[in-house]
């Protein structure tokens, strides 16, 4: 369990989410300038970073195997180690895009992987953080995550020949579901019913931020709780940053 007592002074928590930053392979135009204004946002705030949380789908698609990785994102990759020499945590959520890591981006950059929901505190107040896609999933979305959650299928997936397995995924997964760009708040966010009606009034938490759902929003849960979804950098640029009293909720 995740605790931080206290902040250095003029530090700052921050958290981001949904970067969905593609494979090198996929052709998209827009794919360096998204990497590039990742970057600049890491340079702009870690002067002043106490711990950094990626709250999933930071990768549009990642897969290991034993001895490899999926090509692109290195800049990103280079940026998070240089957090991790300048011993700032860095705590990755992983997401429903993600999932698949094991222990690359520990080992080569330092990055402490969470494959759930966790309650954490910091400076007295508790959180809980995730990136959210287990979260009340419709019937169709719950076969699917118990799928592809697997430990069987991802063992089964790494006897298929690396290329054979990332173009599949390209050109029958990426390339047909492009990410969605929430214009507004989803009424029925299913993220934001589950902490209302399934958590908070059995184990209280004064923050709960999550991802997944592109939409940055604010909502109060009751007198005491927030719920907050920090957006994506597909079209809002929003991340939320926390001073040790106060949440917010900011764009880049």
């Amino acid at each position: 369990m995740i605790q931080i007592a206290e902040l250095q002074k003029k530090k700052k928590i921050f958290f981001i989410s949904d970067l969905h930053l593609p494979l090198q392979f996929s052709g998209s135009a827009n794919a360096t300038e998204q990497e590039d204004k990742v970057l600049a946002w890491l340079d702009y705030i870690k002067p002043k970073t106490h711990a950094l949380f990626l709250l999933g789908d930071i990768f549009d698609f990642w897969f290991e195997y034993k001895f490899l990785v999926p090509k692109g994102a290195i800049r990103l990759l280079v940026k998070l180690l240089e957090f991790h020499k300048a011993q700032i945590p860095v705590y990755f959520f992983l997401g429903n895009h993600d999932y698949w890591c094991i222990d690359y981006l520990t080992q080569a950059c330092g990055v402490q992987l969470f494959k759930k929901p966790e309650s954490i505190t910091i400076c007295n107040q508790s959180f809980l953080i995730g990136h959210g896609d287990t979260f009340n999933p419709n019937p169709y979305h719950a076969i699917f995550y118990r799928w592809y959650h697997s430990a069987f299928l991802q063992s089964l997936a790494r006897t298929v020949p690396a290329d054979w397995l990332y173009g599949l995924i390209h050109r029958f997964v990426l390339r047909k579901n492009p990410i969605r760009n929430n214009s507004v708040f989803e009424k029925k966010d299913r993220i934001f019913k589950y902490c209302q009606e399934q958590i908070e009034p059995f184990v209280h938490h004064d923050f709960y931020i999550f991802g997944h759902m592109h939409a940055p929003i604010i909502k109060v849960l009751n007198d005491s709780s927030y719920y907050y979804n920090i957006g994506d950098w597909v079209s809002h640029y929003t991340y939320a940053c926390f001073d040790g009293l106060a949440l917010s909720l900011l764009n880049f």
